[in-house]
């Protein structure tokens, strides 16, 4: 390859760089800051600049030195692959969707989504480019971290409606009881951003050589860690412990054997039992989660939740596990609800992601994503024992935010809606097939198959 070629890669890997730089900062920074309201949608930065993607690597491709690469025996691409096949699923419940404007704006919004990863998969090709982007992703991220500690201490809200934010009067004369929220619909949005924010603190830790800049980081954290418990998302707050529980164990080798797993089943079984024991009460609180015809003056939130999850499964079951459609769920929830859902007001959404995509998309497209979650999770972890320090504790973070997301993920009312964490799994997609490269090119080094040119270009930094 002659060095003409070589300075047209380069050129070409720094101008999608800056691409992506763009796209990373617009939606950590907080899409709804430089959106214009149209008819139709809102249009933004990152709107823009994610719809233009397919477009662009349509031009890579039919250059006649083409720069896309797939990778081989990828849990990466592998994932990718899923991803597209949910997105084509999805897409076809057109032919039995009831609304559809729902099916429309859903797909829109899943289609952006969808193309961030795209863009992030074929243009991140080594650990640096990626720690450069997730680093601009942590400033503007520390930026609502600011804000949030901004409407805190000052009680001024630009976005928030006080009117169902402050409920009961409190916020100026209680400072105590202010709750931070910035661009986010509502708070339990803000607190999930927040542990997406917490991981990359401490990735931006590990990699960091710097103690001024492992300090910041530290403090960071604490930050969004106070967040967190000022928001009031209890669910939020409980990932949050589970996630410094899960990462602390990546400190501690354990030789458990089955007999150990055994005894801690049966003491937290025994420990549950009795605390039952001891607070009756707790069983009414439970049982009161479910609606089962009786009377209620008003239903609770925690009451409500359950019949949405109720009525979805049911709607499932209806339409014989292809599910109601992409974006119909809200529409069946108004026309088709057999658990009531109507609390302080009418809510249809289905505050799960989870259920969002098993009864709007269909059992299979539901079963394909958890098949890439659990190939992401596996590899993580795979990562986590065999990387280099650096690299194997990010991988475990990455591990430990995947598994707090599952339960996390089911405090917003629309994760479709929630543009940050498309980027934020394609900068794990990308994470994954960066140290895969990386991997690859160590095997074929130890093989005696790499040539001294291959490794100057890894070195530069140029595409494979």
């Amino acid at each position: 390859m002659s060095g003409i070629s070589l300075n047209i890669k380069e050129r070409i890997g720094r101008q999608m760089y800056v691409y992506l730089l763009i796209l990373v900062c617009s939606v950590f920074l907080g899409t709804e800051l430089f959106a214009i309201p149209t008819p139709a949608a809102q249009v933004t930065i990152y709107r823009i600049f994610a719809l233009c993607t397919i477009p662009l690597l349509v031009y890579q491709v039919t250059r006649p030195k083409q720069q896309l690469k797939i990778l081989a025996n990828s849990t990466a691409t592998n994932v990718l692959v899923c991803f597209i096949t949910w997105w084509i699923l999805a897409a076809s419940s057109l032919l039995w969707a009831v609304s559809l404007k729902g099916w429309f704006q859903h797909l829109f919004l899943m289609s952006i989504g969808m193309s961030g990863i795209i863009a992030l998969y074929f243009w991140v090709n080594d650990l640096y480019t990626w720690k450069r982007l997730l680093s601009a992703a942590w400033v503007s991220s520390t930026f609502l971290v600011a804000w949030g500690f901004f409407e805190i201490m000052t009680n001024i809200y630009v976005f928030a409606d006080l009117n169902k934010l402050d409920k009961y009067r409190t916020f100026k004369s209680q400072p105590g009881t202010r709750i931070p929220i910035t661009h986010f619909e509502n708070q339990n949005d803000f607190a999930t951003m927040l542990l997406a924010y917490i991981a990359m603190c401490l990735i931006m830790y590990y990699y960091s050589h710097s103690n001024v800049r492992r300090i910041i980081y530290s403090i960071s954290f604490m930050a969004a860690s106070y967040l967190i418990f000022r928001s009031g998302s209890r669910l939020s707050l409980i990932c949050l412990f589970i996630f410094i529980i899960i990462h602390a164990f990546s400190y501690i080798r354990l030789d458990f054997k089955v007999k150990h797993y055994l005894m801690l089943g049966l003491t937290a079984v025994v420990g549950v039992s009795s605390i039952l024991w001891l607070k009756p009460s707790l069983i009414t609180k439970v049982t009161d989660l479910f609606y089962f015809g009786h009377q209620y003056q008003q239903l609770s939130g925690d009451t409500v939740r359950m019949n949405l999850w109720r009525n979805g499964l049911l709607f499932l079951g209806e339409t014989f596990g292809l599910g109601v459609g992409l974006g119909n769920i809200e529409t069946w929830m108004l026309e088709n609800a057999f658990w009531t859902t109507n609390g302080q007001q009418l809510i249809v959404n289905m505050h799960n992601w989870w259920l969002e995509i098993l009864v709007g998309h269909g059992l299979i497209a539901f079963l394909i994503y958890v098949l890439a979650y659990g190939l992401l999770l596996i590899r993580l972890y795979q990562f986590a024992l065999r990387s280099s320090k650096a690299s194997a504790r990010s991988a475990h973070v990455l591990f430990s935010f995947m598994i707090i997301f599952i339960f996390a993920s089911i405090t917003s009312a629309n994760n479709m809606l929630i543009e940050w964490h498309w980027l934020f799994f394609g900068l794990i997609i990308s994470f994954v097939k960066c140290c895969e490269l990386k991997k690859h090119v160590s095997d074929k080094k130890a093989a005696g198959k790499l040539s001294g040119y291959d490794v100057i270009k890894r070195k530069e930094k140029v595409y494979l």
